[in-house]
């Protein structure tokens, strides 16, 4: 029991100094030798765990979908209304992504490697569909305009949030998110929301921006 536990003590030490590696120099320029000095760890427990950076990678992807999909969840399952419920994801994301680097990590690394998928899990998959679903919900809610294409809108909001993430990390500044995130729904709004409820969903949008913690 007490070799399991400092394995995956060690597993999890190496998971997330990936992940800040990864976050920092991207998929290409990490070396493990990097990863194994953060994780002050030896190259034997590195390749107990994991046969290749490659490996490490995929690791660092499914745990940081596993995390996006559990802050997506509350949305998902309270009451709360679907047109919110798309806002406040995107704050969420924004928000998990500056202060968890693995989910950091994991949008980096799913935008760098191209056609790369895990053997388990495909992150955009996942925020897509769950933008989709949120669109129909907010449609049927009255709050999003009714001749809406869910899925297009789904894909849409991916799509934008997806390419601001990737500007910020090519320009070095993520820290930036938050501020942009909201001026990209400023801009959406009139299109998608009904125009009695514009003025309250921008009131809702500024009032997520300060609980973005920076670091």
């Amino acid at each position: 029991m007490a070799t399991q536990k400092r394995a995956e003590v060690t597993r999890r030490a190496l998971l997330h100094a990936a992940a800040e590696v990864f976050t920092h120099r991207g998929y290409a320029e990490t070396k493990l030798s990097e990863v194994l000095t953060q994780a002050r760890v030896t190259k034997g427990a590195l390749y107990f765990h994991y046969a290749s950076k490659e490996e490490l990678a995929r690791a660092v992807i499914e745990e940081g979908t596993r995390r996006f999909t559990a802050v997506c969840t509350p949305y998902l399952a309270s009451p709360t209304p679907a047109s919110e419920a798309m806002i406040g994801i995107s704050f969420v994301t924004v928000d998990a992504a500056l202060n968890d680097p693995v989910m950091g990590a994991t949008f980096r690394l799913i935008t760098e490697m191209g056609d790369y998928r895990s053997s388990e899990t495909d992150t955009f998959a996942t925020w897509i569909t769950t933008y989709q679903l949120l669109a129909r919900r907010a449609i049927d809610e009255g709050d999003l305009r009714e001749d809406a294409d869910p899925d297009a809108v789904g894909r849409l909001l991916v799509e934008l949030f997806a390419g601001a993430r990737l500007l910020a990390t090519a320009t070095d500044t993520p820290t930036t998110l938050p501020t942009r995130t909201a001026m990209a729904w400023d801009l959406l709004l009139p299109v998608l929301v009904t125009t009695p409820k514009i003025d309250y969903f921008r009131q809702f949008v500024t009032r997520r921006l300060p609980t973005v913690r920076l670091p």
